[in-house]
């Protein structure tokens, strides 16, 4: 027997919300489809990407069902977009992707985007340095090379083309309201006197995010600055009382950079969620 799916009414709210308080990205949910049993449902917001400038629709699956239901649910989700919706994003957690739930996604389309990564840190020592090779704080007047570094992975994880004074006076903005702030600190790797490498770094209580992490210049990346900034940076904020540090990894067209995430993988990391997209024009 095919599971009956209907849209949300007023009076499916409270029992929608009641399992998902801990929900962040519920807020942004205003309308979704639910099943007849009141089991599971998806929801739905619609947002446009201050960059991009299209309009999208996060949705939210809720509750556990098998693949044929998920599809179910998913049609009659995708059913209800509206023309002016150019692609559906979802992120679900990482064992929800590997089970039936990705499975339906990924039929339905879907191919992940971004992964969100996480691993446990403590205070280790600071990496040894070579000669000649220092890693600080951003100071004044190096502010370019950040605003460079931070567009250079903003543009790698981008879905549509933006104009590149477009990323740069975004970046700009953003990057001098968190420095101003307090919220967003830059790091960075000096050799020789140049600058080779930059980390965007920000702390919330005990957890710590690595927001990127870029080595501009391809001839200097096989010098291991990824990897010493990144042991750096875990030290720092462990320092200050973080006991986890969250990241993200893109995954261009859809294809997983296998082994970043196994060399990730033995530096402690685990996958926590998986973004993905759907283009829906």
């Amino acid at each position: 027997m095919r599971m009956n799916v209907r849209e949300i009414s007023l009076a499916d709210r409270d029992r929608v919300r009641a399992w998902t308080a801990h929900e962040a990205s519920l807020d942004e949910c205003a309308d979704g489809v639910i099943t007849d049993d009141g089991e599971s449902a998806v929801l739905w917001g619609d947002g446009m990407h201050p960059l991009t400038e299209r309009w999208e629709r996060q949705i939210v699956p809720l509750g556990e069902r098998p693949i044929e239901d998920w599809h179910d649910l998913l049609k009659a989700s995708l059913r209800s977009l509206p023309g002016d919706i150019g692609q559906v994003r979802v992120e679900i957690r990482r064992s929800a992707h590997e089970g039936a739930l990705g499975e339906a996604l990924r039929a339905a389309g879907f191919v992940d985007q971004i992964l969100r990564i996480r691993k446990n840190i403590d205070v280790p020592e600071e990496p040894g340095l070579p000669s000649g090779v220092a890693i600080r704080l951003l100071t004044d007047g190096e502010e370019q090379f950040a605003v460079h570094c931070v567009c250079l992975a903003i543009t790698q994880a981008l879905d549509a083309p933006v104009p590149a004074a477009h990323v740069r006076q975004f970046t700009r903005n953003w990057l001098d309201e968190g420095w101003s702030s307090g919220t967003l600190r830059s790091y960075v790797v000096v050799a020789h006197g140049d600058l080779v490498a930059h980390a965007l770094v920000s702390l919330d209580g005990t957890v710590g995010e690595l927001v990127d992490l870029v080595v501009p210049d391809a001839h200097q990346r096989s010098n291991g600055w990824s990897r010493v900034l990144s042991a750096f940076v875990e030290t720092r904020l462990a320092c200050e009382g973080a006991s986890q540090l969250g990241g993200t990894v893109v995954t261009p067209d859809g294809v997983r950079p296998d082994q970043l995430v196994a060399s990730l993988s033995r530096s402690g990391w685990w996958i926590e969620t998986v973004s993905m997209i759907r283009k829906s024009g």
